[in-house]
């Protein structure tokens, strides 16, 4: 069984993702992880993320994998452990140009597809799971929220670090991003035909957004049922 799960930026799809996993007992699969891996790997080695044919001669060379380890999800890069790097505060703009890479999008899909096959059991959350990695999963959920509320969310996680933003600010700014995720030259942002909506936006918090998740699962055919405790609620919104 694989699960399916796209959405916005700040909808908490990537919190409920992990959760559901937990729950259900099957394996997460963070595929963001991995291209930060690769956009890790290139600023060590020195390799331009903009320089399109560059990164693509590297990647093709590249053993992608992530690691469960007590902390969270680890991802490895030719069996190094990258994961500070991979999620340093200043990676961002670098993760950008790996995404947008045709190159690397080849790459990193075959390597989720195995992840995922190898587990049997999965949930795989990012932008174009149902419609690429995974566009024959049985379960395909499109997470989304009001953009005024991704926005406060976001401010939420950042005003500490920047006590001057403002929620018009952030919420220019979420729109800005929605609009580069929806026109990517590659793994475009979309709600798949048979993907099921989940609206977090009157949300308390993640474990609201999987038990939305496992009432429709319990709906299915074929009904899912979870096998794990409820786990602690935080206040990630990914």
């Amino acid at each position: 069984m694989i699960i399916a799960i796209d959405g916005t930026v700040a909808s908490g799809k990537s919190t409920a993702a992990r959760r559901l996993a937990q729950r259900l007992d099957y394996l997460y699969i963070n595929t963001g992880l991995m291209y930060r891996g690769v956009a890790a790997y290139c600023r060590q080695h020195g390799i331009p993320t903009n320089d399109q044919r560059a990164v693509a001669l590297h990647v093709k060379f590249l053993a992608v994998d992530l690691r469960n380890e007590p902390d969270g999800q680890h991802v490895h890069v030719n069996d190094h452990d990258l994961t500070a790097a991979a999620t340093a505060p200043d990676i961002g703009a670098f993760v950008s140009d790996i995404a947008d890479n045709p190159t690397v999008r080849d790459v990193l899909v075959r390597a989720q597809q195995r992840l995922g096959r190898a587990a049997g059991n999965a949930v795989l959350e990012g932008r174009d799971i149902g419609s690429v990695v995974f566009p024959d999963a049985p379960v395909k959920f499109y997470v989304d929220a009001d953009v005024r509320e991704r926005a406060r969310r976001r401010l939420a996680d950042d005003i500490k670090k920047h006590p001057a933003l403002t929620l018009d600010e952030v919420e220019a700014a979420t729109r800005a991003r929605d609009e580069r995720d929806r026109t990517r030259p590659v793994g475009a942002l979309m709600r798949v035909p048979d993907a099921i909506l989940i609206d977090t936006t009157h949300n308390a918090g993640p474990d609201a957004t999987v038990d939305q998740m496992l009432a429709h699962l319990a709906k299915s055919t074929n009904p899912i049922r979870p096998i794990n405790p409820i786990r602690p609620t935080d206040d990630c919104h990914a």
